[in-house]
């Protein structure tokens, strides 16, 4: 039995889910993983690197004991019809699970069993490609002939729009690795064209994560080319250094701003806000944290900060300023797990660094689509979802996947 098929499939639907506004991708990941059940096998003891993630996902649900919004595990009953897994900690759990099955699954796909399930796969990433396209240029009249006239459902239908370009941009370096070392030169003005018209899309669904996520991308290329030998480590340790650090990082930067009178775009100066905010929770909390999702309840609004809302029109008053979340995965590590929480994933990904094979010694378009997704990455979690999202994690557990997928793929010419 080969995995590559199941995946193979699972992709078919990678742009349909996109279409969707992304929140199919969890399910999408659990029904991509069972079928590993049969050919992952556990290995142990585990990965180094894989330990202190493996403590820090524990160390979640043990945070569910202390949130300020925790229902515990499960809610309701069977009998009254009211059952559900309502804790974020068991939803994380369930995806770090799932992702493990799909990642150990994946790995054993023997060399050149991949052929045609890897243009299966690339064929779909082409067709989200081709419907992101065609959904931003058309994007009035198909809101309009989708969600109707009502504010709220366009809102709804337009940050739909731009889960799908963040999707798209996750899997967007799997694409340009693969096109980049064909011999012919026809595939250079391909993938110019294609960065390009990416960026253009992103810019005009105002989808700043995505078209940061493009800078990242190609600054994690560049450096990975720069460092042949240390690309990897010097990439994953300084965003598991960022982690660990998040909170004297991004509060310099923000005093920074403070004094020199540097007044950010809206949507960013409203995250700058929120940070601020964060960050004096986490100041009484700094070890433990808050508790999952307890960046729900922090009620302060803009009304509560005159100096903020000057800025800002009236109706803001009402608005909170940490809207959910804080809008930067690293702050929400810290707010929410704490300093145990935050030196858990950094550590983990420094492993990770060190673990990975050096840059020159993998397949070209493999180091390149691992480095331009890392930047891609990075990206989003600083700027887009919430911790806690599992939809995200599962789309970028899958678009993992890929990229183990397309190293299967026995290339000739390389």
């Amino acid at each position: 039995m080969s995995y590559a098929p199941v995946l193979a499939a699972a992709f078919v639907l990678w742009p349909i889910m996109g279409v969707l506004g992304g929140q199919g991708y969890a399910p999408l990941l659990g029904l991509a993983a069972l079928p590993a059940l049969a050919l992952a096998r556990p290995k142990w003891p585990p990965a180094l690197y894989a330990i202190p993630a493996i403590l820090f996902v524990i160390w979640v649900v043990i945070g569910e004991a202390w949130s300020p919004v925790s229902t515990g595990l499960i809610s309701g009953s069977l009998m009254e019809g009211n059952f559900g897994v309502k804790a974020s900690s068991v939803r994380i759990f369930l995806t770090a699970a799932f992702a493990l099955l799909a990642v150990g699954g994946a790995m054993r796909i023997a060399d050149g069993r991949a052929q045609v399930s890897t243009r299966v796969m690339l064929g779909a990433f082409a067709a989200q490609g081709l419907i992101l396209a065609i959904t931003t240029i058309f994007a009035g009249p198909l809101l309009t002939a989708i969600y109707g006239t009502d504010p709220v459902d366009v809102a709804s239908g337009v940050q739909n729009l731009g889960r799908n370009a963040n999707a798209f941009a996750l899997i967007l370096p799997v694409l340009i690795a693969y096109l980049s070392v064909r011999p012919q030169f026809f595939w250079k003005p391909v993938i110019a064209l294609l960065v390009v018209t990416s960026l253009l899309f992103f810019t005009r669904l105002d989808n700043q994560s995505a078209v940061i996520g493009l800078v990242f991308m190609m600054a994690a290329m560049g450096l990975i080319r720069a460092l042949p030998v240390h690309g990897f480590r010097a990439l994953f340790t300084a965003i598991g250094a960022y982690i660990a650090a998040a909170p004297m990082v991004i509060g310099t930067g923000l005093r920074l701003l403070e004094a020199y009178n540097i007044h950010l775009p809206a949507s960013f100066q409203s995250r700058a806000w929120a940070w601020h905010i964060v960050i004096g929770k986490i100041a009484e909390r700094p070890v433990t944290g808050h508790g999952i999702s307890a960046s729900k309840t922090w009620e302060d609004t803009y009304a509560d900060h005159p100096d903020w809302l000057a800025r800002l029109p009236d109706f803001w008053a009402a608005y909170k300023v940490v809207p959910g979340h804080p809008h930067n995965m690293a702050l929400q590590i810290w707010a929410e797990t704490g300093m145990i929480g935050a030196v858990l994933v950094g550590f983990s990904l420094v492993l990770l660094g060190f673990r990975l094979p050096q840059p020159d010694k993998m397949r070209e378009d493999i180091r390149y689509a691992i480095a331009g997704m890392t930047g891609v990455a990075f990206s989003l979690f600083n700027f887009a979802y919430s911790m806690w999202n599992e939809a995200f994690w599962s789309s970028l557990a899958l678009a993992a996947v890929a990229i183990i997928l397309l190293s299967k793929r026995q290339r000739e010419s390389l």
